[in-house]
């Protein structure tokens, strides 16, 4: 094991410069807040082979200049005047439309091959130690899971401008003193938010019917800003499941939690109030709710799953934040 303390040292002058943790650092590469949820030698594996698993927002380009200059880096905006991009030390370049010669696209991360012979193995211990600690709230980042992104209609079309759940910025929100982290949607290029199957939209249909999340701890509860669905209450009044949240303990049991439409989730569309949910933030028009589920053991639980309910609703599940059990 290593030492907590000493590894927040080494992310602060390794890592911050492209990571953010805790709300400290640069958010060029992804969040590492809650990498906590995965095991040490997973991390250890995408420390040393930044290359194997790129999602596409974090893939680097090559920007060749009609002066003959090149720039690499990720894409951190386009417009049809300039294209602005991080480099590897975080800093952001901005090149005008009419000085780029060519832009290109690579399968490789930002994040330099070799990172772990600039530090000793000490170092990298202590590393690992403050990535994995568990404090009383790990916010779990969704992106690898996330089916849509939010700022895009969500349901019958990509143009439907009420179809969308859009945050005014997507910096982590808190909510009854629970912290969560948003991914940002990036104008429709990124998915953001898990919506699972629901049989009635052009766009729901073909959703998943089931994401899981990892754990790897012992969990008190599991705090999501969700609560609303597609085609719910009270447009559907009945008392049917929306989404079942599943624990899958360590030990091979599982336990369901069912979440009611009417009761936990109600409609996106606008401000419509349940009484075991709680309105969180107004999104323009639309809401996203607060509510929690409370594992019934304290045994250590690998994996969270969220299960499409039997009905027609279309659940959505914007941010999940685990609560630590005490030990």
């Amino acid at each position: 094991t290593g030492d907590v303390a000493a590894g927040k040292k080494i992310f602060t002058k390794n890592c911050a410069n492209c990571h953010m943790h805790s709300g400290e650092g640069q958010k060029v590469g992804p969040d590492l807040t809650g990498m906590a949820v995965h095991p040490k030698a997973e991390l250890l594996t995408h420390i040393l082979d930044p290359n194997r698993d790129v999602e596409g927002n974090y893939r680097v380009y090559t920007l060749l200049t009609t002066d003959g200059s090149v720039v690499n880096g990720l894409l951190a905006s386009e417009s049809k005047t300039s294209i602005e991009m991080y480099d590897s030390q975080g800093k952001k370049q901005i090149v005008l439309r009419e000085d780029v010669e060519q832009l290109r696209a690579s399968a490789k991360s930002l994040m330099p091959e070799g990172f772990e012979k600039q530090i000793p193995e000490k170092d990298m211990t202590d590393l690992l130690e403050f990535l994995t600690a568990r404090g009383q709230y790990v916010p779990v980042d969704l992106s690898k899971v996330a089916t849509i992104a939010s700022d895009r209609g969500m349901f019958y079309s990509k143009q439907g401008m009420a179809e969308r759940l859009i945050f005014p910025d997507w910096t982590p929100k808190t909510f009854k003193k629970v912290p969560f982290t948003l991914t940002d949607p990036q104008d429709g290029k990124v998915p953001n938010v898990i919506l699972l199957h629901g049989p009635i939209g052009p766009l729901t249909q073909p959703m998943p019917k089931s994401v899981t999340i990892p754990c790897n701890g012992r969990v008190r509860a599991v705090h999501l800003l969700s609560g609303v669905s597609g085609w719910g209450f009270p447009g559907a009044s009945q008392k049917t499941v929306s989404m079942i949240v599943r624990l899958h303990y360590q030990d091979g049991q599982s336990e369901d939690h069912e979440l009611i439409n009417g009761e936990h989730f109600a409609d996106y569309i606008g401000r419509v109030d349940v009484p075991k949910s709680e309105f969180a933030f107004a999104l323009r028009n639309q809401q996203i709710r607060y509510l929690a589920v409370y594992p019934n053991r304290q045994e250590l639980i690998e994996t969270i799953e969220f299960v499409k309910g039997p009905d027609r609703t279309a659940p959505i599940v914007m941010a999940v934040t685990l609560e630590s059990a005490g030990e």
